[in-house]
């Protein structure tokens, strides 16, 4: 890296400073870049920031990338959205709070980020090979914080949508798994969007739409009632639902700064439908989303119906992008049919992008001891996509 692009890293930064550069950078700088995010984990689940930007010859940042030291003690264990209530499963839960969390709580720390690094690229004028410098600087500067920090690995690093530098990636020695998201192109007209959706759906939202009435959230009172839908949906599904302060603490922090909306969907005064969506800058994420089993009972497709009302509201007010969420196109490869259900559904409402899953062992100590006891402690744990839930 050369010297008028020094990497600086630090704990804490100036929000001005860093979120603008993430506005910058358009729809790469996603609020899982910025430092709300970063200050939300922090308060609410104790993962602790790492911040890292390069510098050009005017002094401003033209990349970025927001990563996270946690540990398996600290590691939600409902993160991994997989976890299915038997007998065997609360044993391991417990398990795992009280061996893992209470006695060895900080023994295995790794780092793990989500959407980046980011590079500012229109601050690069006529370099795009500037960008990979950038990109390979930021790499470089996490591997030796890990190395320093004698981090056992870097769990889960996953790029921007729109920059997945694989190669680069590759020769840093990391590991990687095929994910995608679907994404909505919401800059076209809104009528060229609702005839690119996938025909069964629009005769799905046709049928219903006179009779369901949309309403923002306004209240913690308000949530309950997504809650609610959201524990008829896991019940069905024969997985745990995160506990109502996971939602609650989400919306404490982000509500205040306009940057989570929920959207409930009523039959005739009966919540039938509800979702959760985060913004930031150009970006609009579908965090979650669920229905009622009397929907499903009657065959009330409502979640179409709601798929478009975010699509419509978020043209609206100028977002480029509506994200649905990550397409888990490894499972779907190795012939999971759940995944396969959840890809079908969301596809037909935008475009696959595939980007990849990162990981890297940085452990380095004396036959890899720490490496191969949170092997161990993967037993416990079901696979799943991980931190990016929280």
């Amino acid at each position: 890296m050369k010297k008028d692009n020094p990497i600086v890293a630090s704990s804490h930064v100036s929000e001005n400073r860093w979120n603008d550069a993430l506005r910058r950078a358009d729809v790469d700088g996603t609020l899982f870049q910025s430092s709300y995010w970063a200050e939300y984990v922090r308060k609410v689940h104790g993962d602790q920031p790492i911040y890292l930007f390069s510098i050009d010859k005017k002094g401003d940042i033209n990349g970025q990338l927001l990563a996270f030291q946690s540990w398996y003690g600290n590691f939600p264990l409902s993160n991994y959205g997989k976890y299915y209530i038997t007998s065997l499963g609360i044993t391991k839960r417990k398990l795992y709070e009280i061996a893992f969390k209470k006695v060895f709580k900080k023994i295995f720390p790794f780092f793990y980020w989500q959407n980046g690094p980011v590079v500012v690229r229109n601050s690069l004028n006529n370099y795009p090979h500037e960008s990979d410098k950038i990109y390979c600087g930021l790499i470089g500067k996490i591997l030796n914080i890990s190395e320093k920090r004698g981090v056992y690995a870097i769990k889960l690093a996953r790029p921007s949508y729109f920059m997945d530098c694989t190669k680069l990636m590759d020769f840093y020695g990391f590991k990687k798994r095929k994910m995608g998201t679907i994404l909505v192109d919401l800059k076209p007209p809104v009528e060229l969007i609702w005839k690119s959706i996938h025909r069964n759906v629009r005769r799905n939202i046709i049928k219903i739409k006179d009779n369901i009435i949309f309403d923002e959230a306004k209240s913690l009172k308000d949530l309950q009632i997504f809650y609610n839908l959201l524990v008829q949906l896991t019940k069905r599904l024969e997985i745990e639902a995160y506990p109502f302060h996971h939602y609650k603490s989400l919306w404490n922090f982000f509500h205040p700064l306009k940057k989570i909306v929920s959207f409930i969907a009523f039959l005739k005064d009966k919540p039938i439908g509800a979702s959760i969506t985060l913004l930031h800058n150009n970006m609009i994420h579908v965090y979650m989303y669920a229905d009622s089993d009397f929907a499903r009972s009657n065959k009330i497709y409502i979640n179409d119906a709601l798929m478009w009302h975010i699509i419509k509201w978020s043209h609206e007010r100028g977002f480029k992008y509506l994200d649905l969420g990550g397409a888990f196109l490894y499972r779907i490869n190795s012939g999971d049919l759940k995944a396969r259900n959840i890809y079908i559904f969301k596809s037909k409402f935008g475009k696959t992008i595939e980007f990849n899953d990162y990981w890297k062992e940085t452990d380095r100590s004396i036959l890899h001891l720490r490496l191969k006891g949170a092997k161990m402690l993967n037993l416990f744990i079901p696979e799943g996509s991980g931190c990016f839930i929280y």
